[in-house]
């Protein structure tokens, strides 16, 4: 029943959304990929820089795309604040306490396992100007349990952007979509096993960076990080 009401929310509220953001951020959107031919399961990892990032994300994708509802997990401080709580519900998030890991993402691991989309931020918060991007575990927990694939996204807006900032209409904002890809299977037996994988997720998304834009287009195989994955998972 939660993902149809998530479902019928991200169809609902897709234009409102995707027009505000086109008119006070002249949002741009670049992909790799057929957004429409997209589905599940999908992990969609994006690096997050304002509060704005999940509907920035949304918004890129057609109205009807087939892996609508994106399926947050959410802080569980937030998800029960009392006037967050029934719209962040509503659009099919889920809570994640801070401990166990593997609890913690059950969730998302049964959501990615009946074919849906899985939202998610590496960093697990918003990152200030000038520290370095570094990937948590979640994202390649979630990945190698279901075998799911991932989609890299990068968004160029202002960190921290205020919403007074937004109304203003003083920033642009640019989504820029990979081509999704899969981690290479590998034993998980400690958390440290994790580490590389998380690492590599965000290289993938470094790699849409505009500077990278170039390099990006060095091998073969369309994938700048192709020889990274060699390095990191064939020890």
């Amino acid at each position: 029943m939660q993902e149809k009401i998530a479902k019928l929310m991200f169809n609902l509220f897709w234009w409102p959304v995707r027009a505000l953001l086109s008119f006070f951020l002249s949002l741009e959107v670049e992909s790799k990929e057929n957004l429409e031919k997209l589905k599940g399961p999908l992990i969609v990892a994006s690096d997050h820089h304002s509060f704005l990032d999940a509907f920035l994300i949304g918004a890129s994708f057609p109205r009807n795309a087939k892996i609508f509802p994106i399926r947050y997990g959410t802080w569980h401080k937030y998800y029960y604040f009392p006037l967050l709580f029934p719209i962040i519900r509503a659009f099919g998030a889920f809570p994640i306490f801070k401990g166990n890991m593997e609890k913690a993402l059950q969730p998302g691991v049964e959501v990615l396992k009946s074919g849906g989309t899985v939202g998610i931020f590496p960093e697990g918060k918003r990152r200030h100007l000038g520290r370095p991007p570094k990937a948590r575990r979640g994202v390649a927990y979630l990945a190698l349990k279901t075998n799911s694939p991932i989609l890299p996204i990068h968004i160029e807006v202002k960190f921290g952007i205020t919403v007074l900032q937004f109304f203003l209409r003083r920033h642009k904002a640019k989504v820029i979509i990979g081509e999704k890809f899969y981690l290479p299977k590998r034993k998980i037996i400690r958390r440290e096993d994790l580490n590389e994988p998380a690492d590599f997720v965000m290289e993938k998304i470094r790699s849409l960076y505009p500077k990278n834009k170039n390099k990006a287009k060095k091998s073969k195989r369309g994938n700048a990080l192709y020889f990274t994955s060699k390095f990191l998972y064939n020890k």
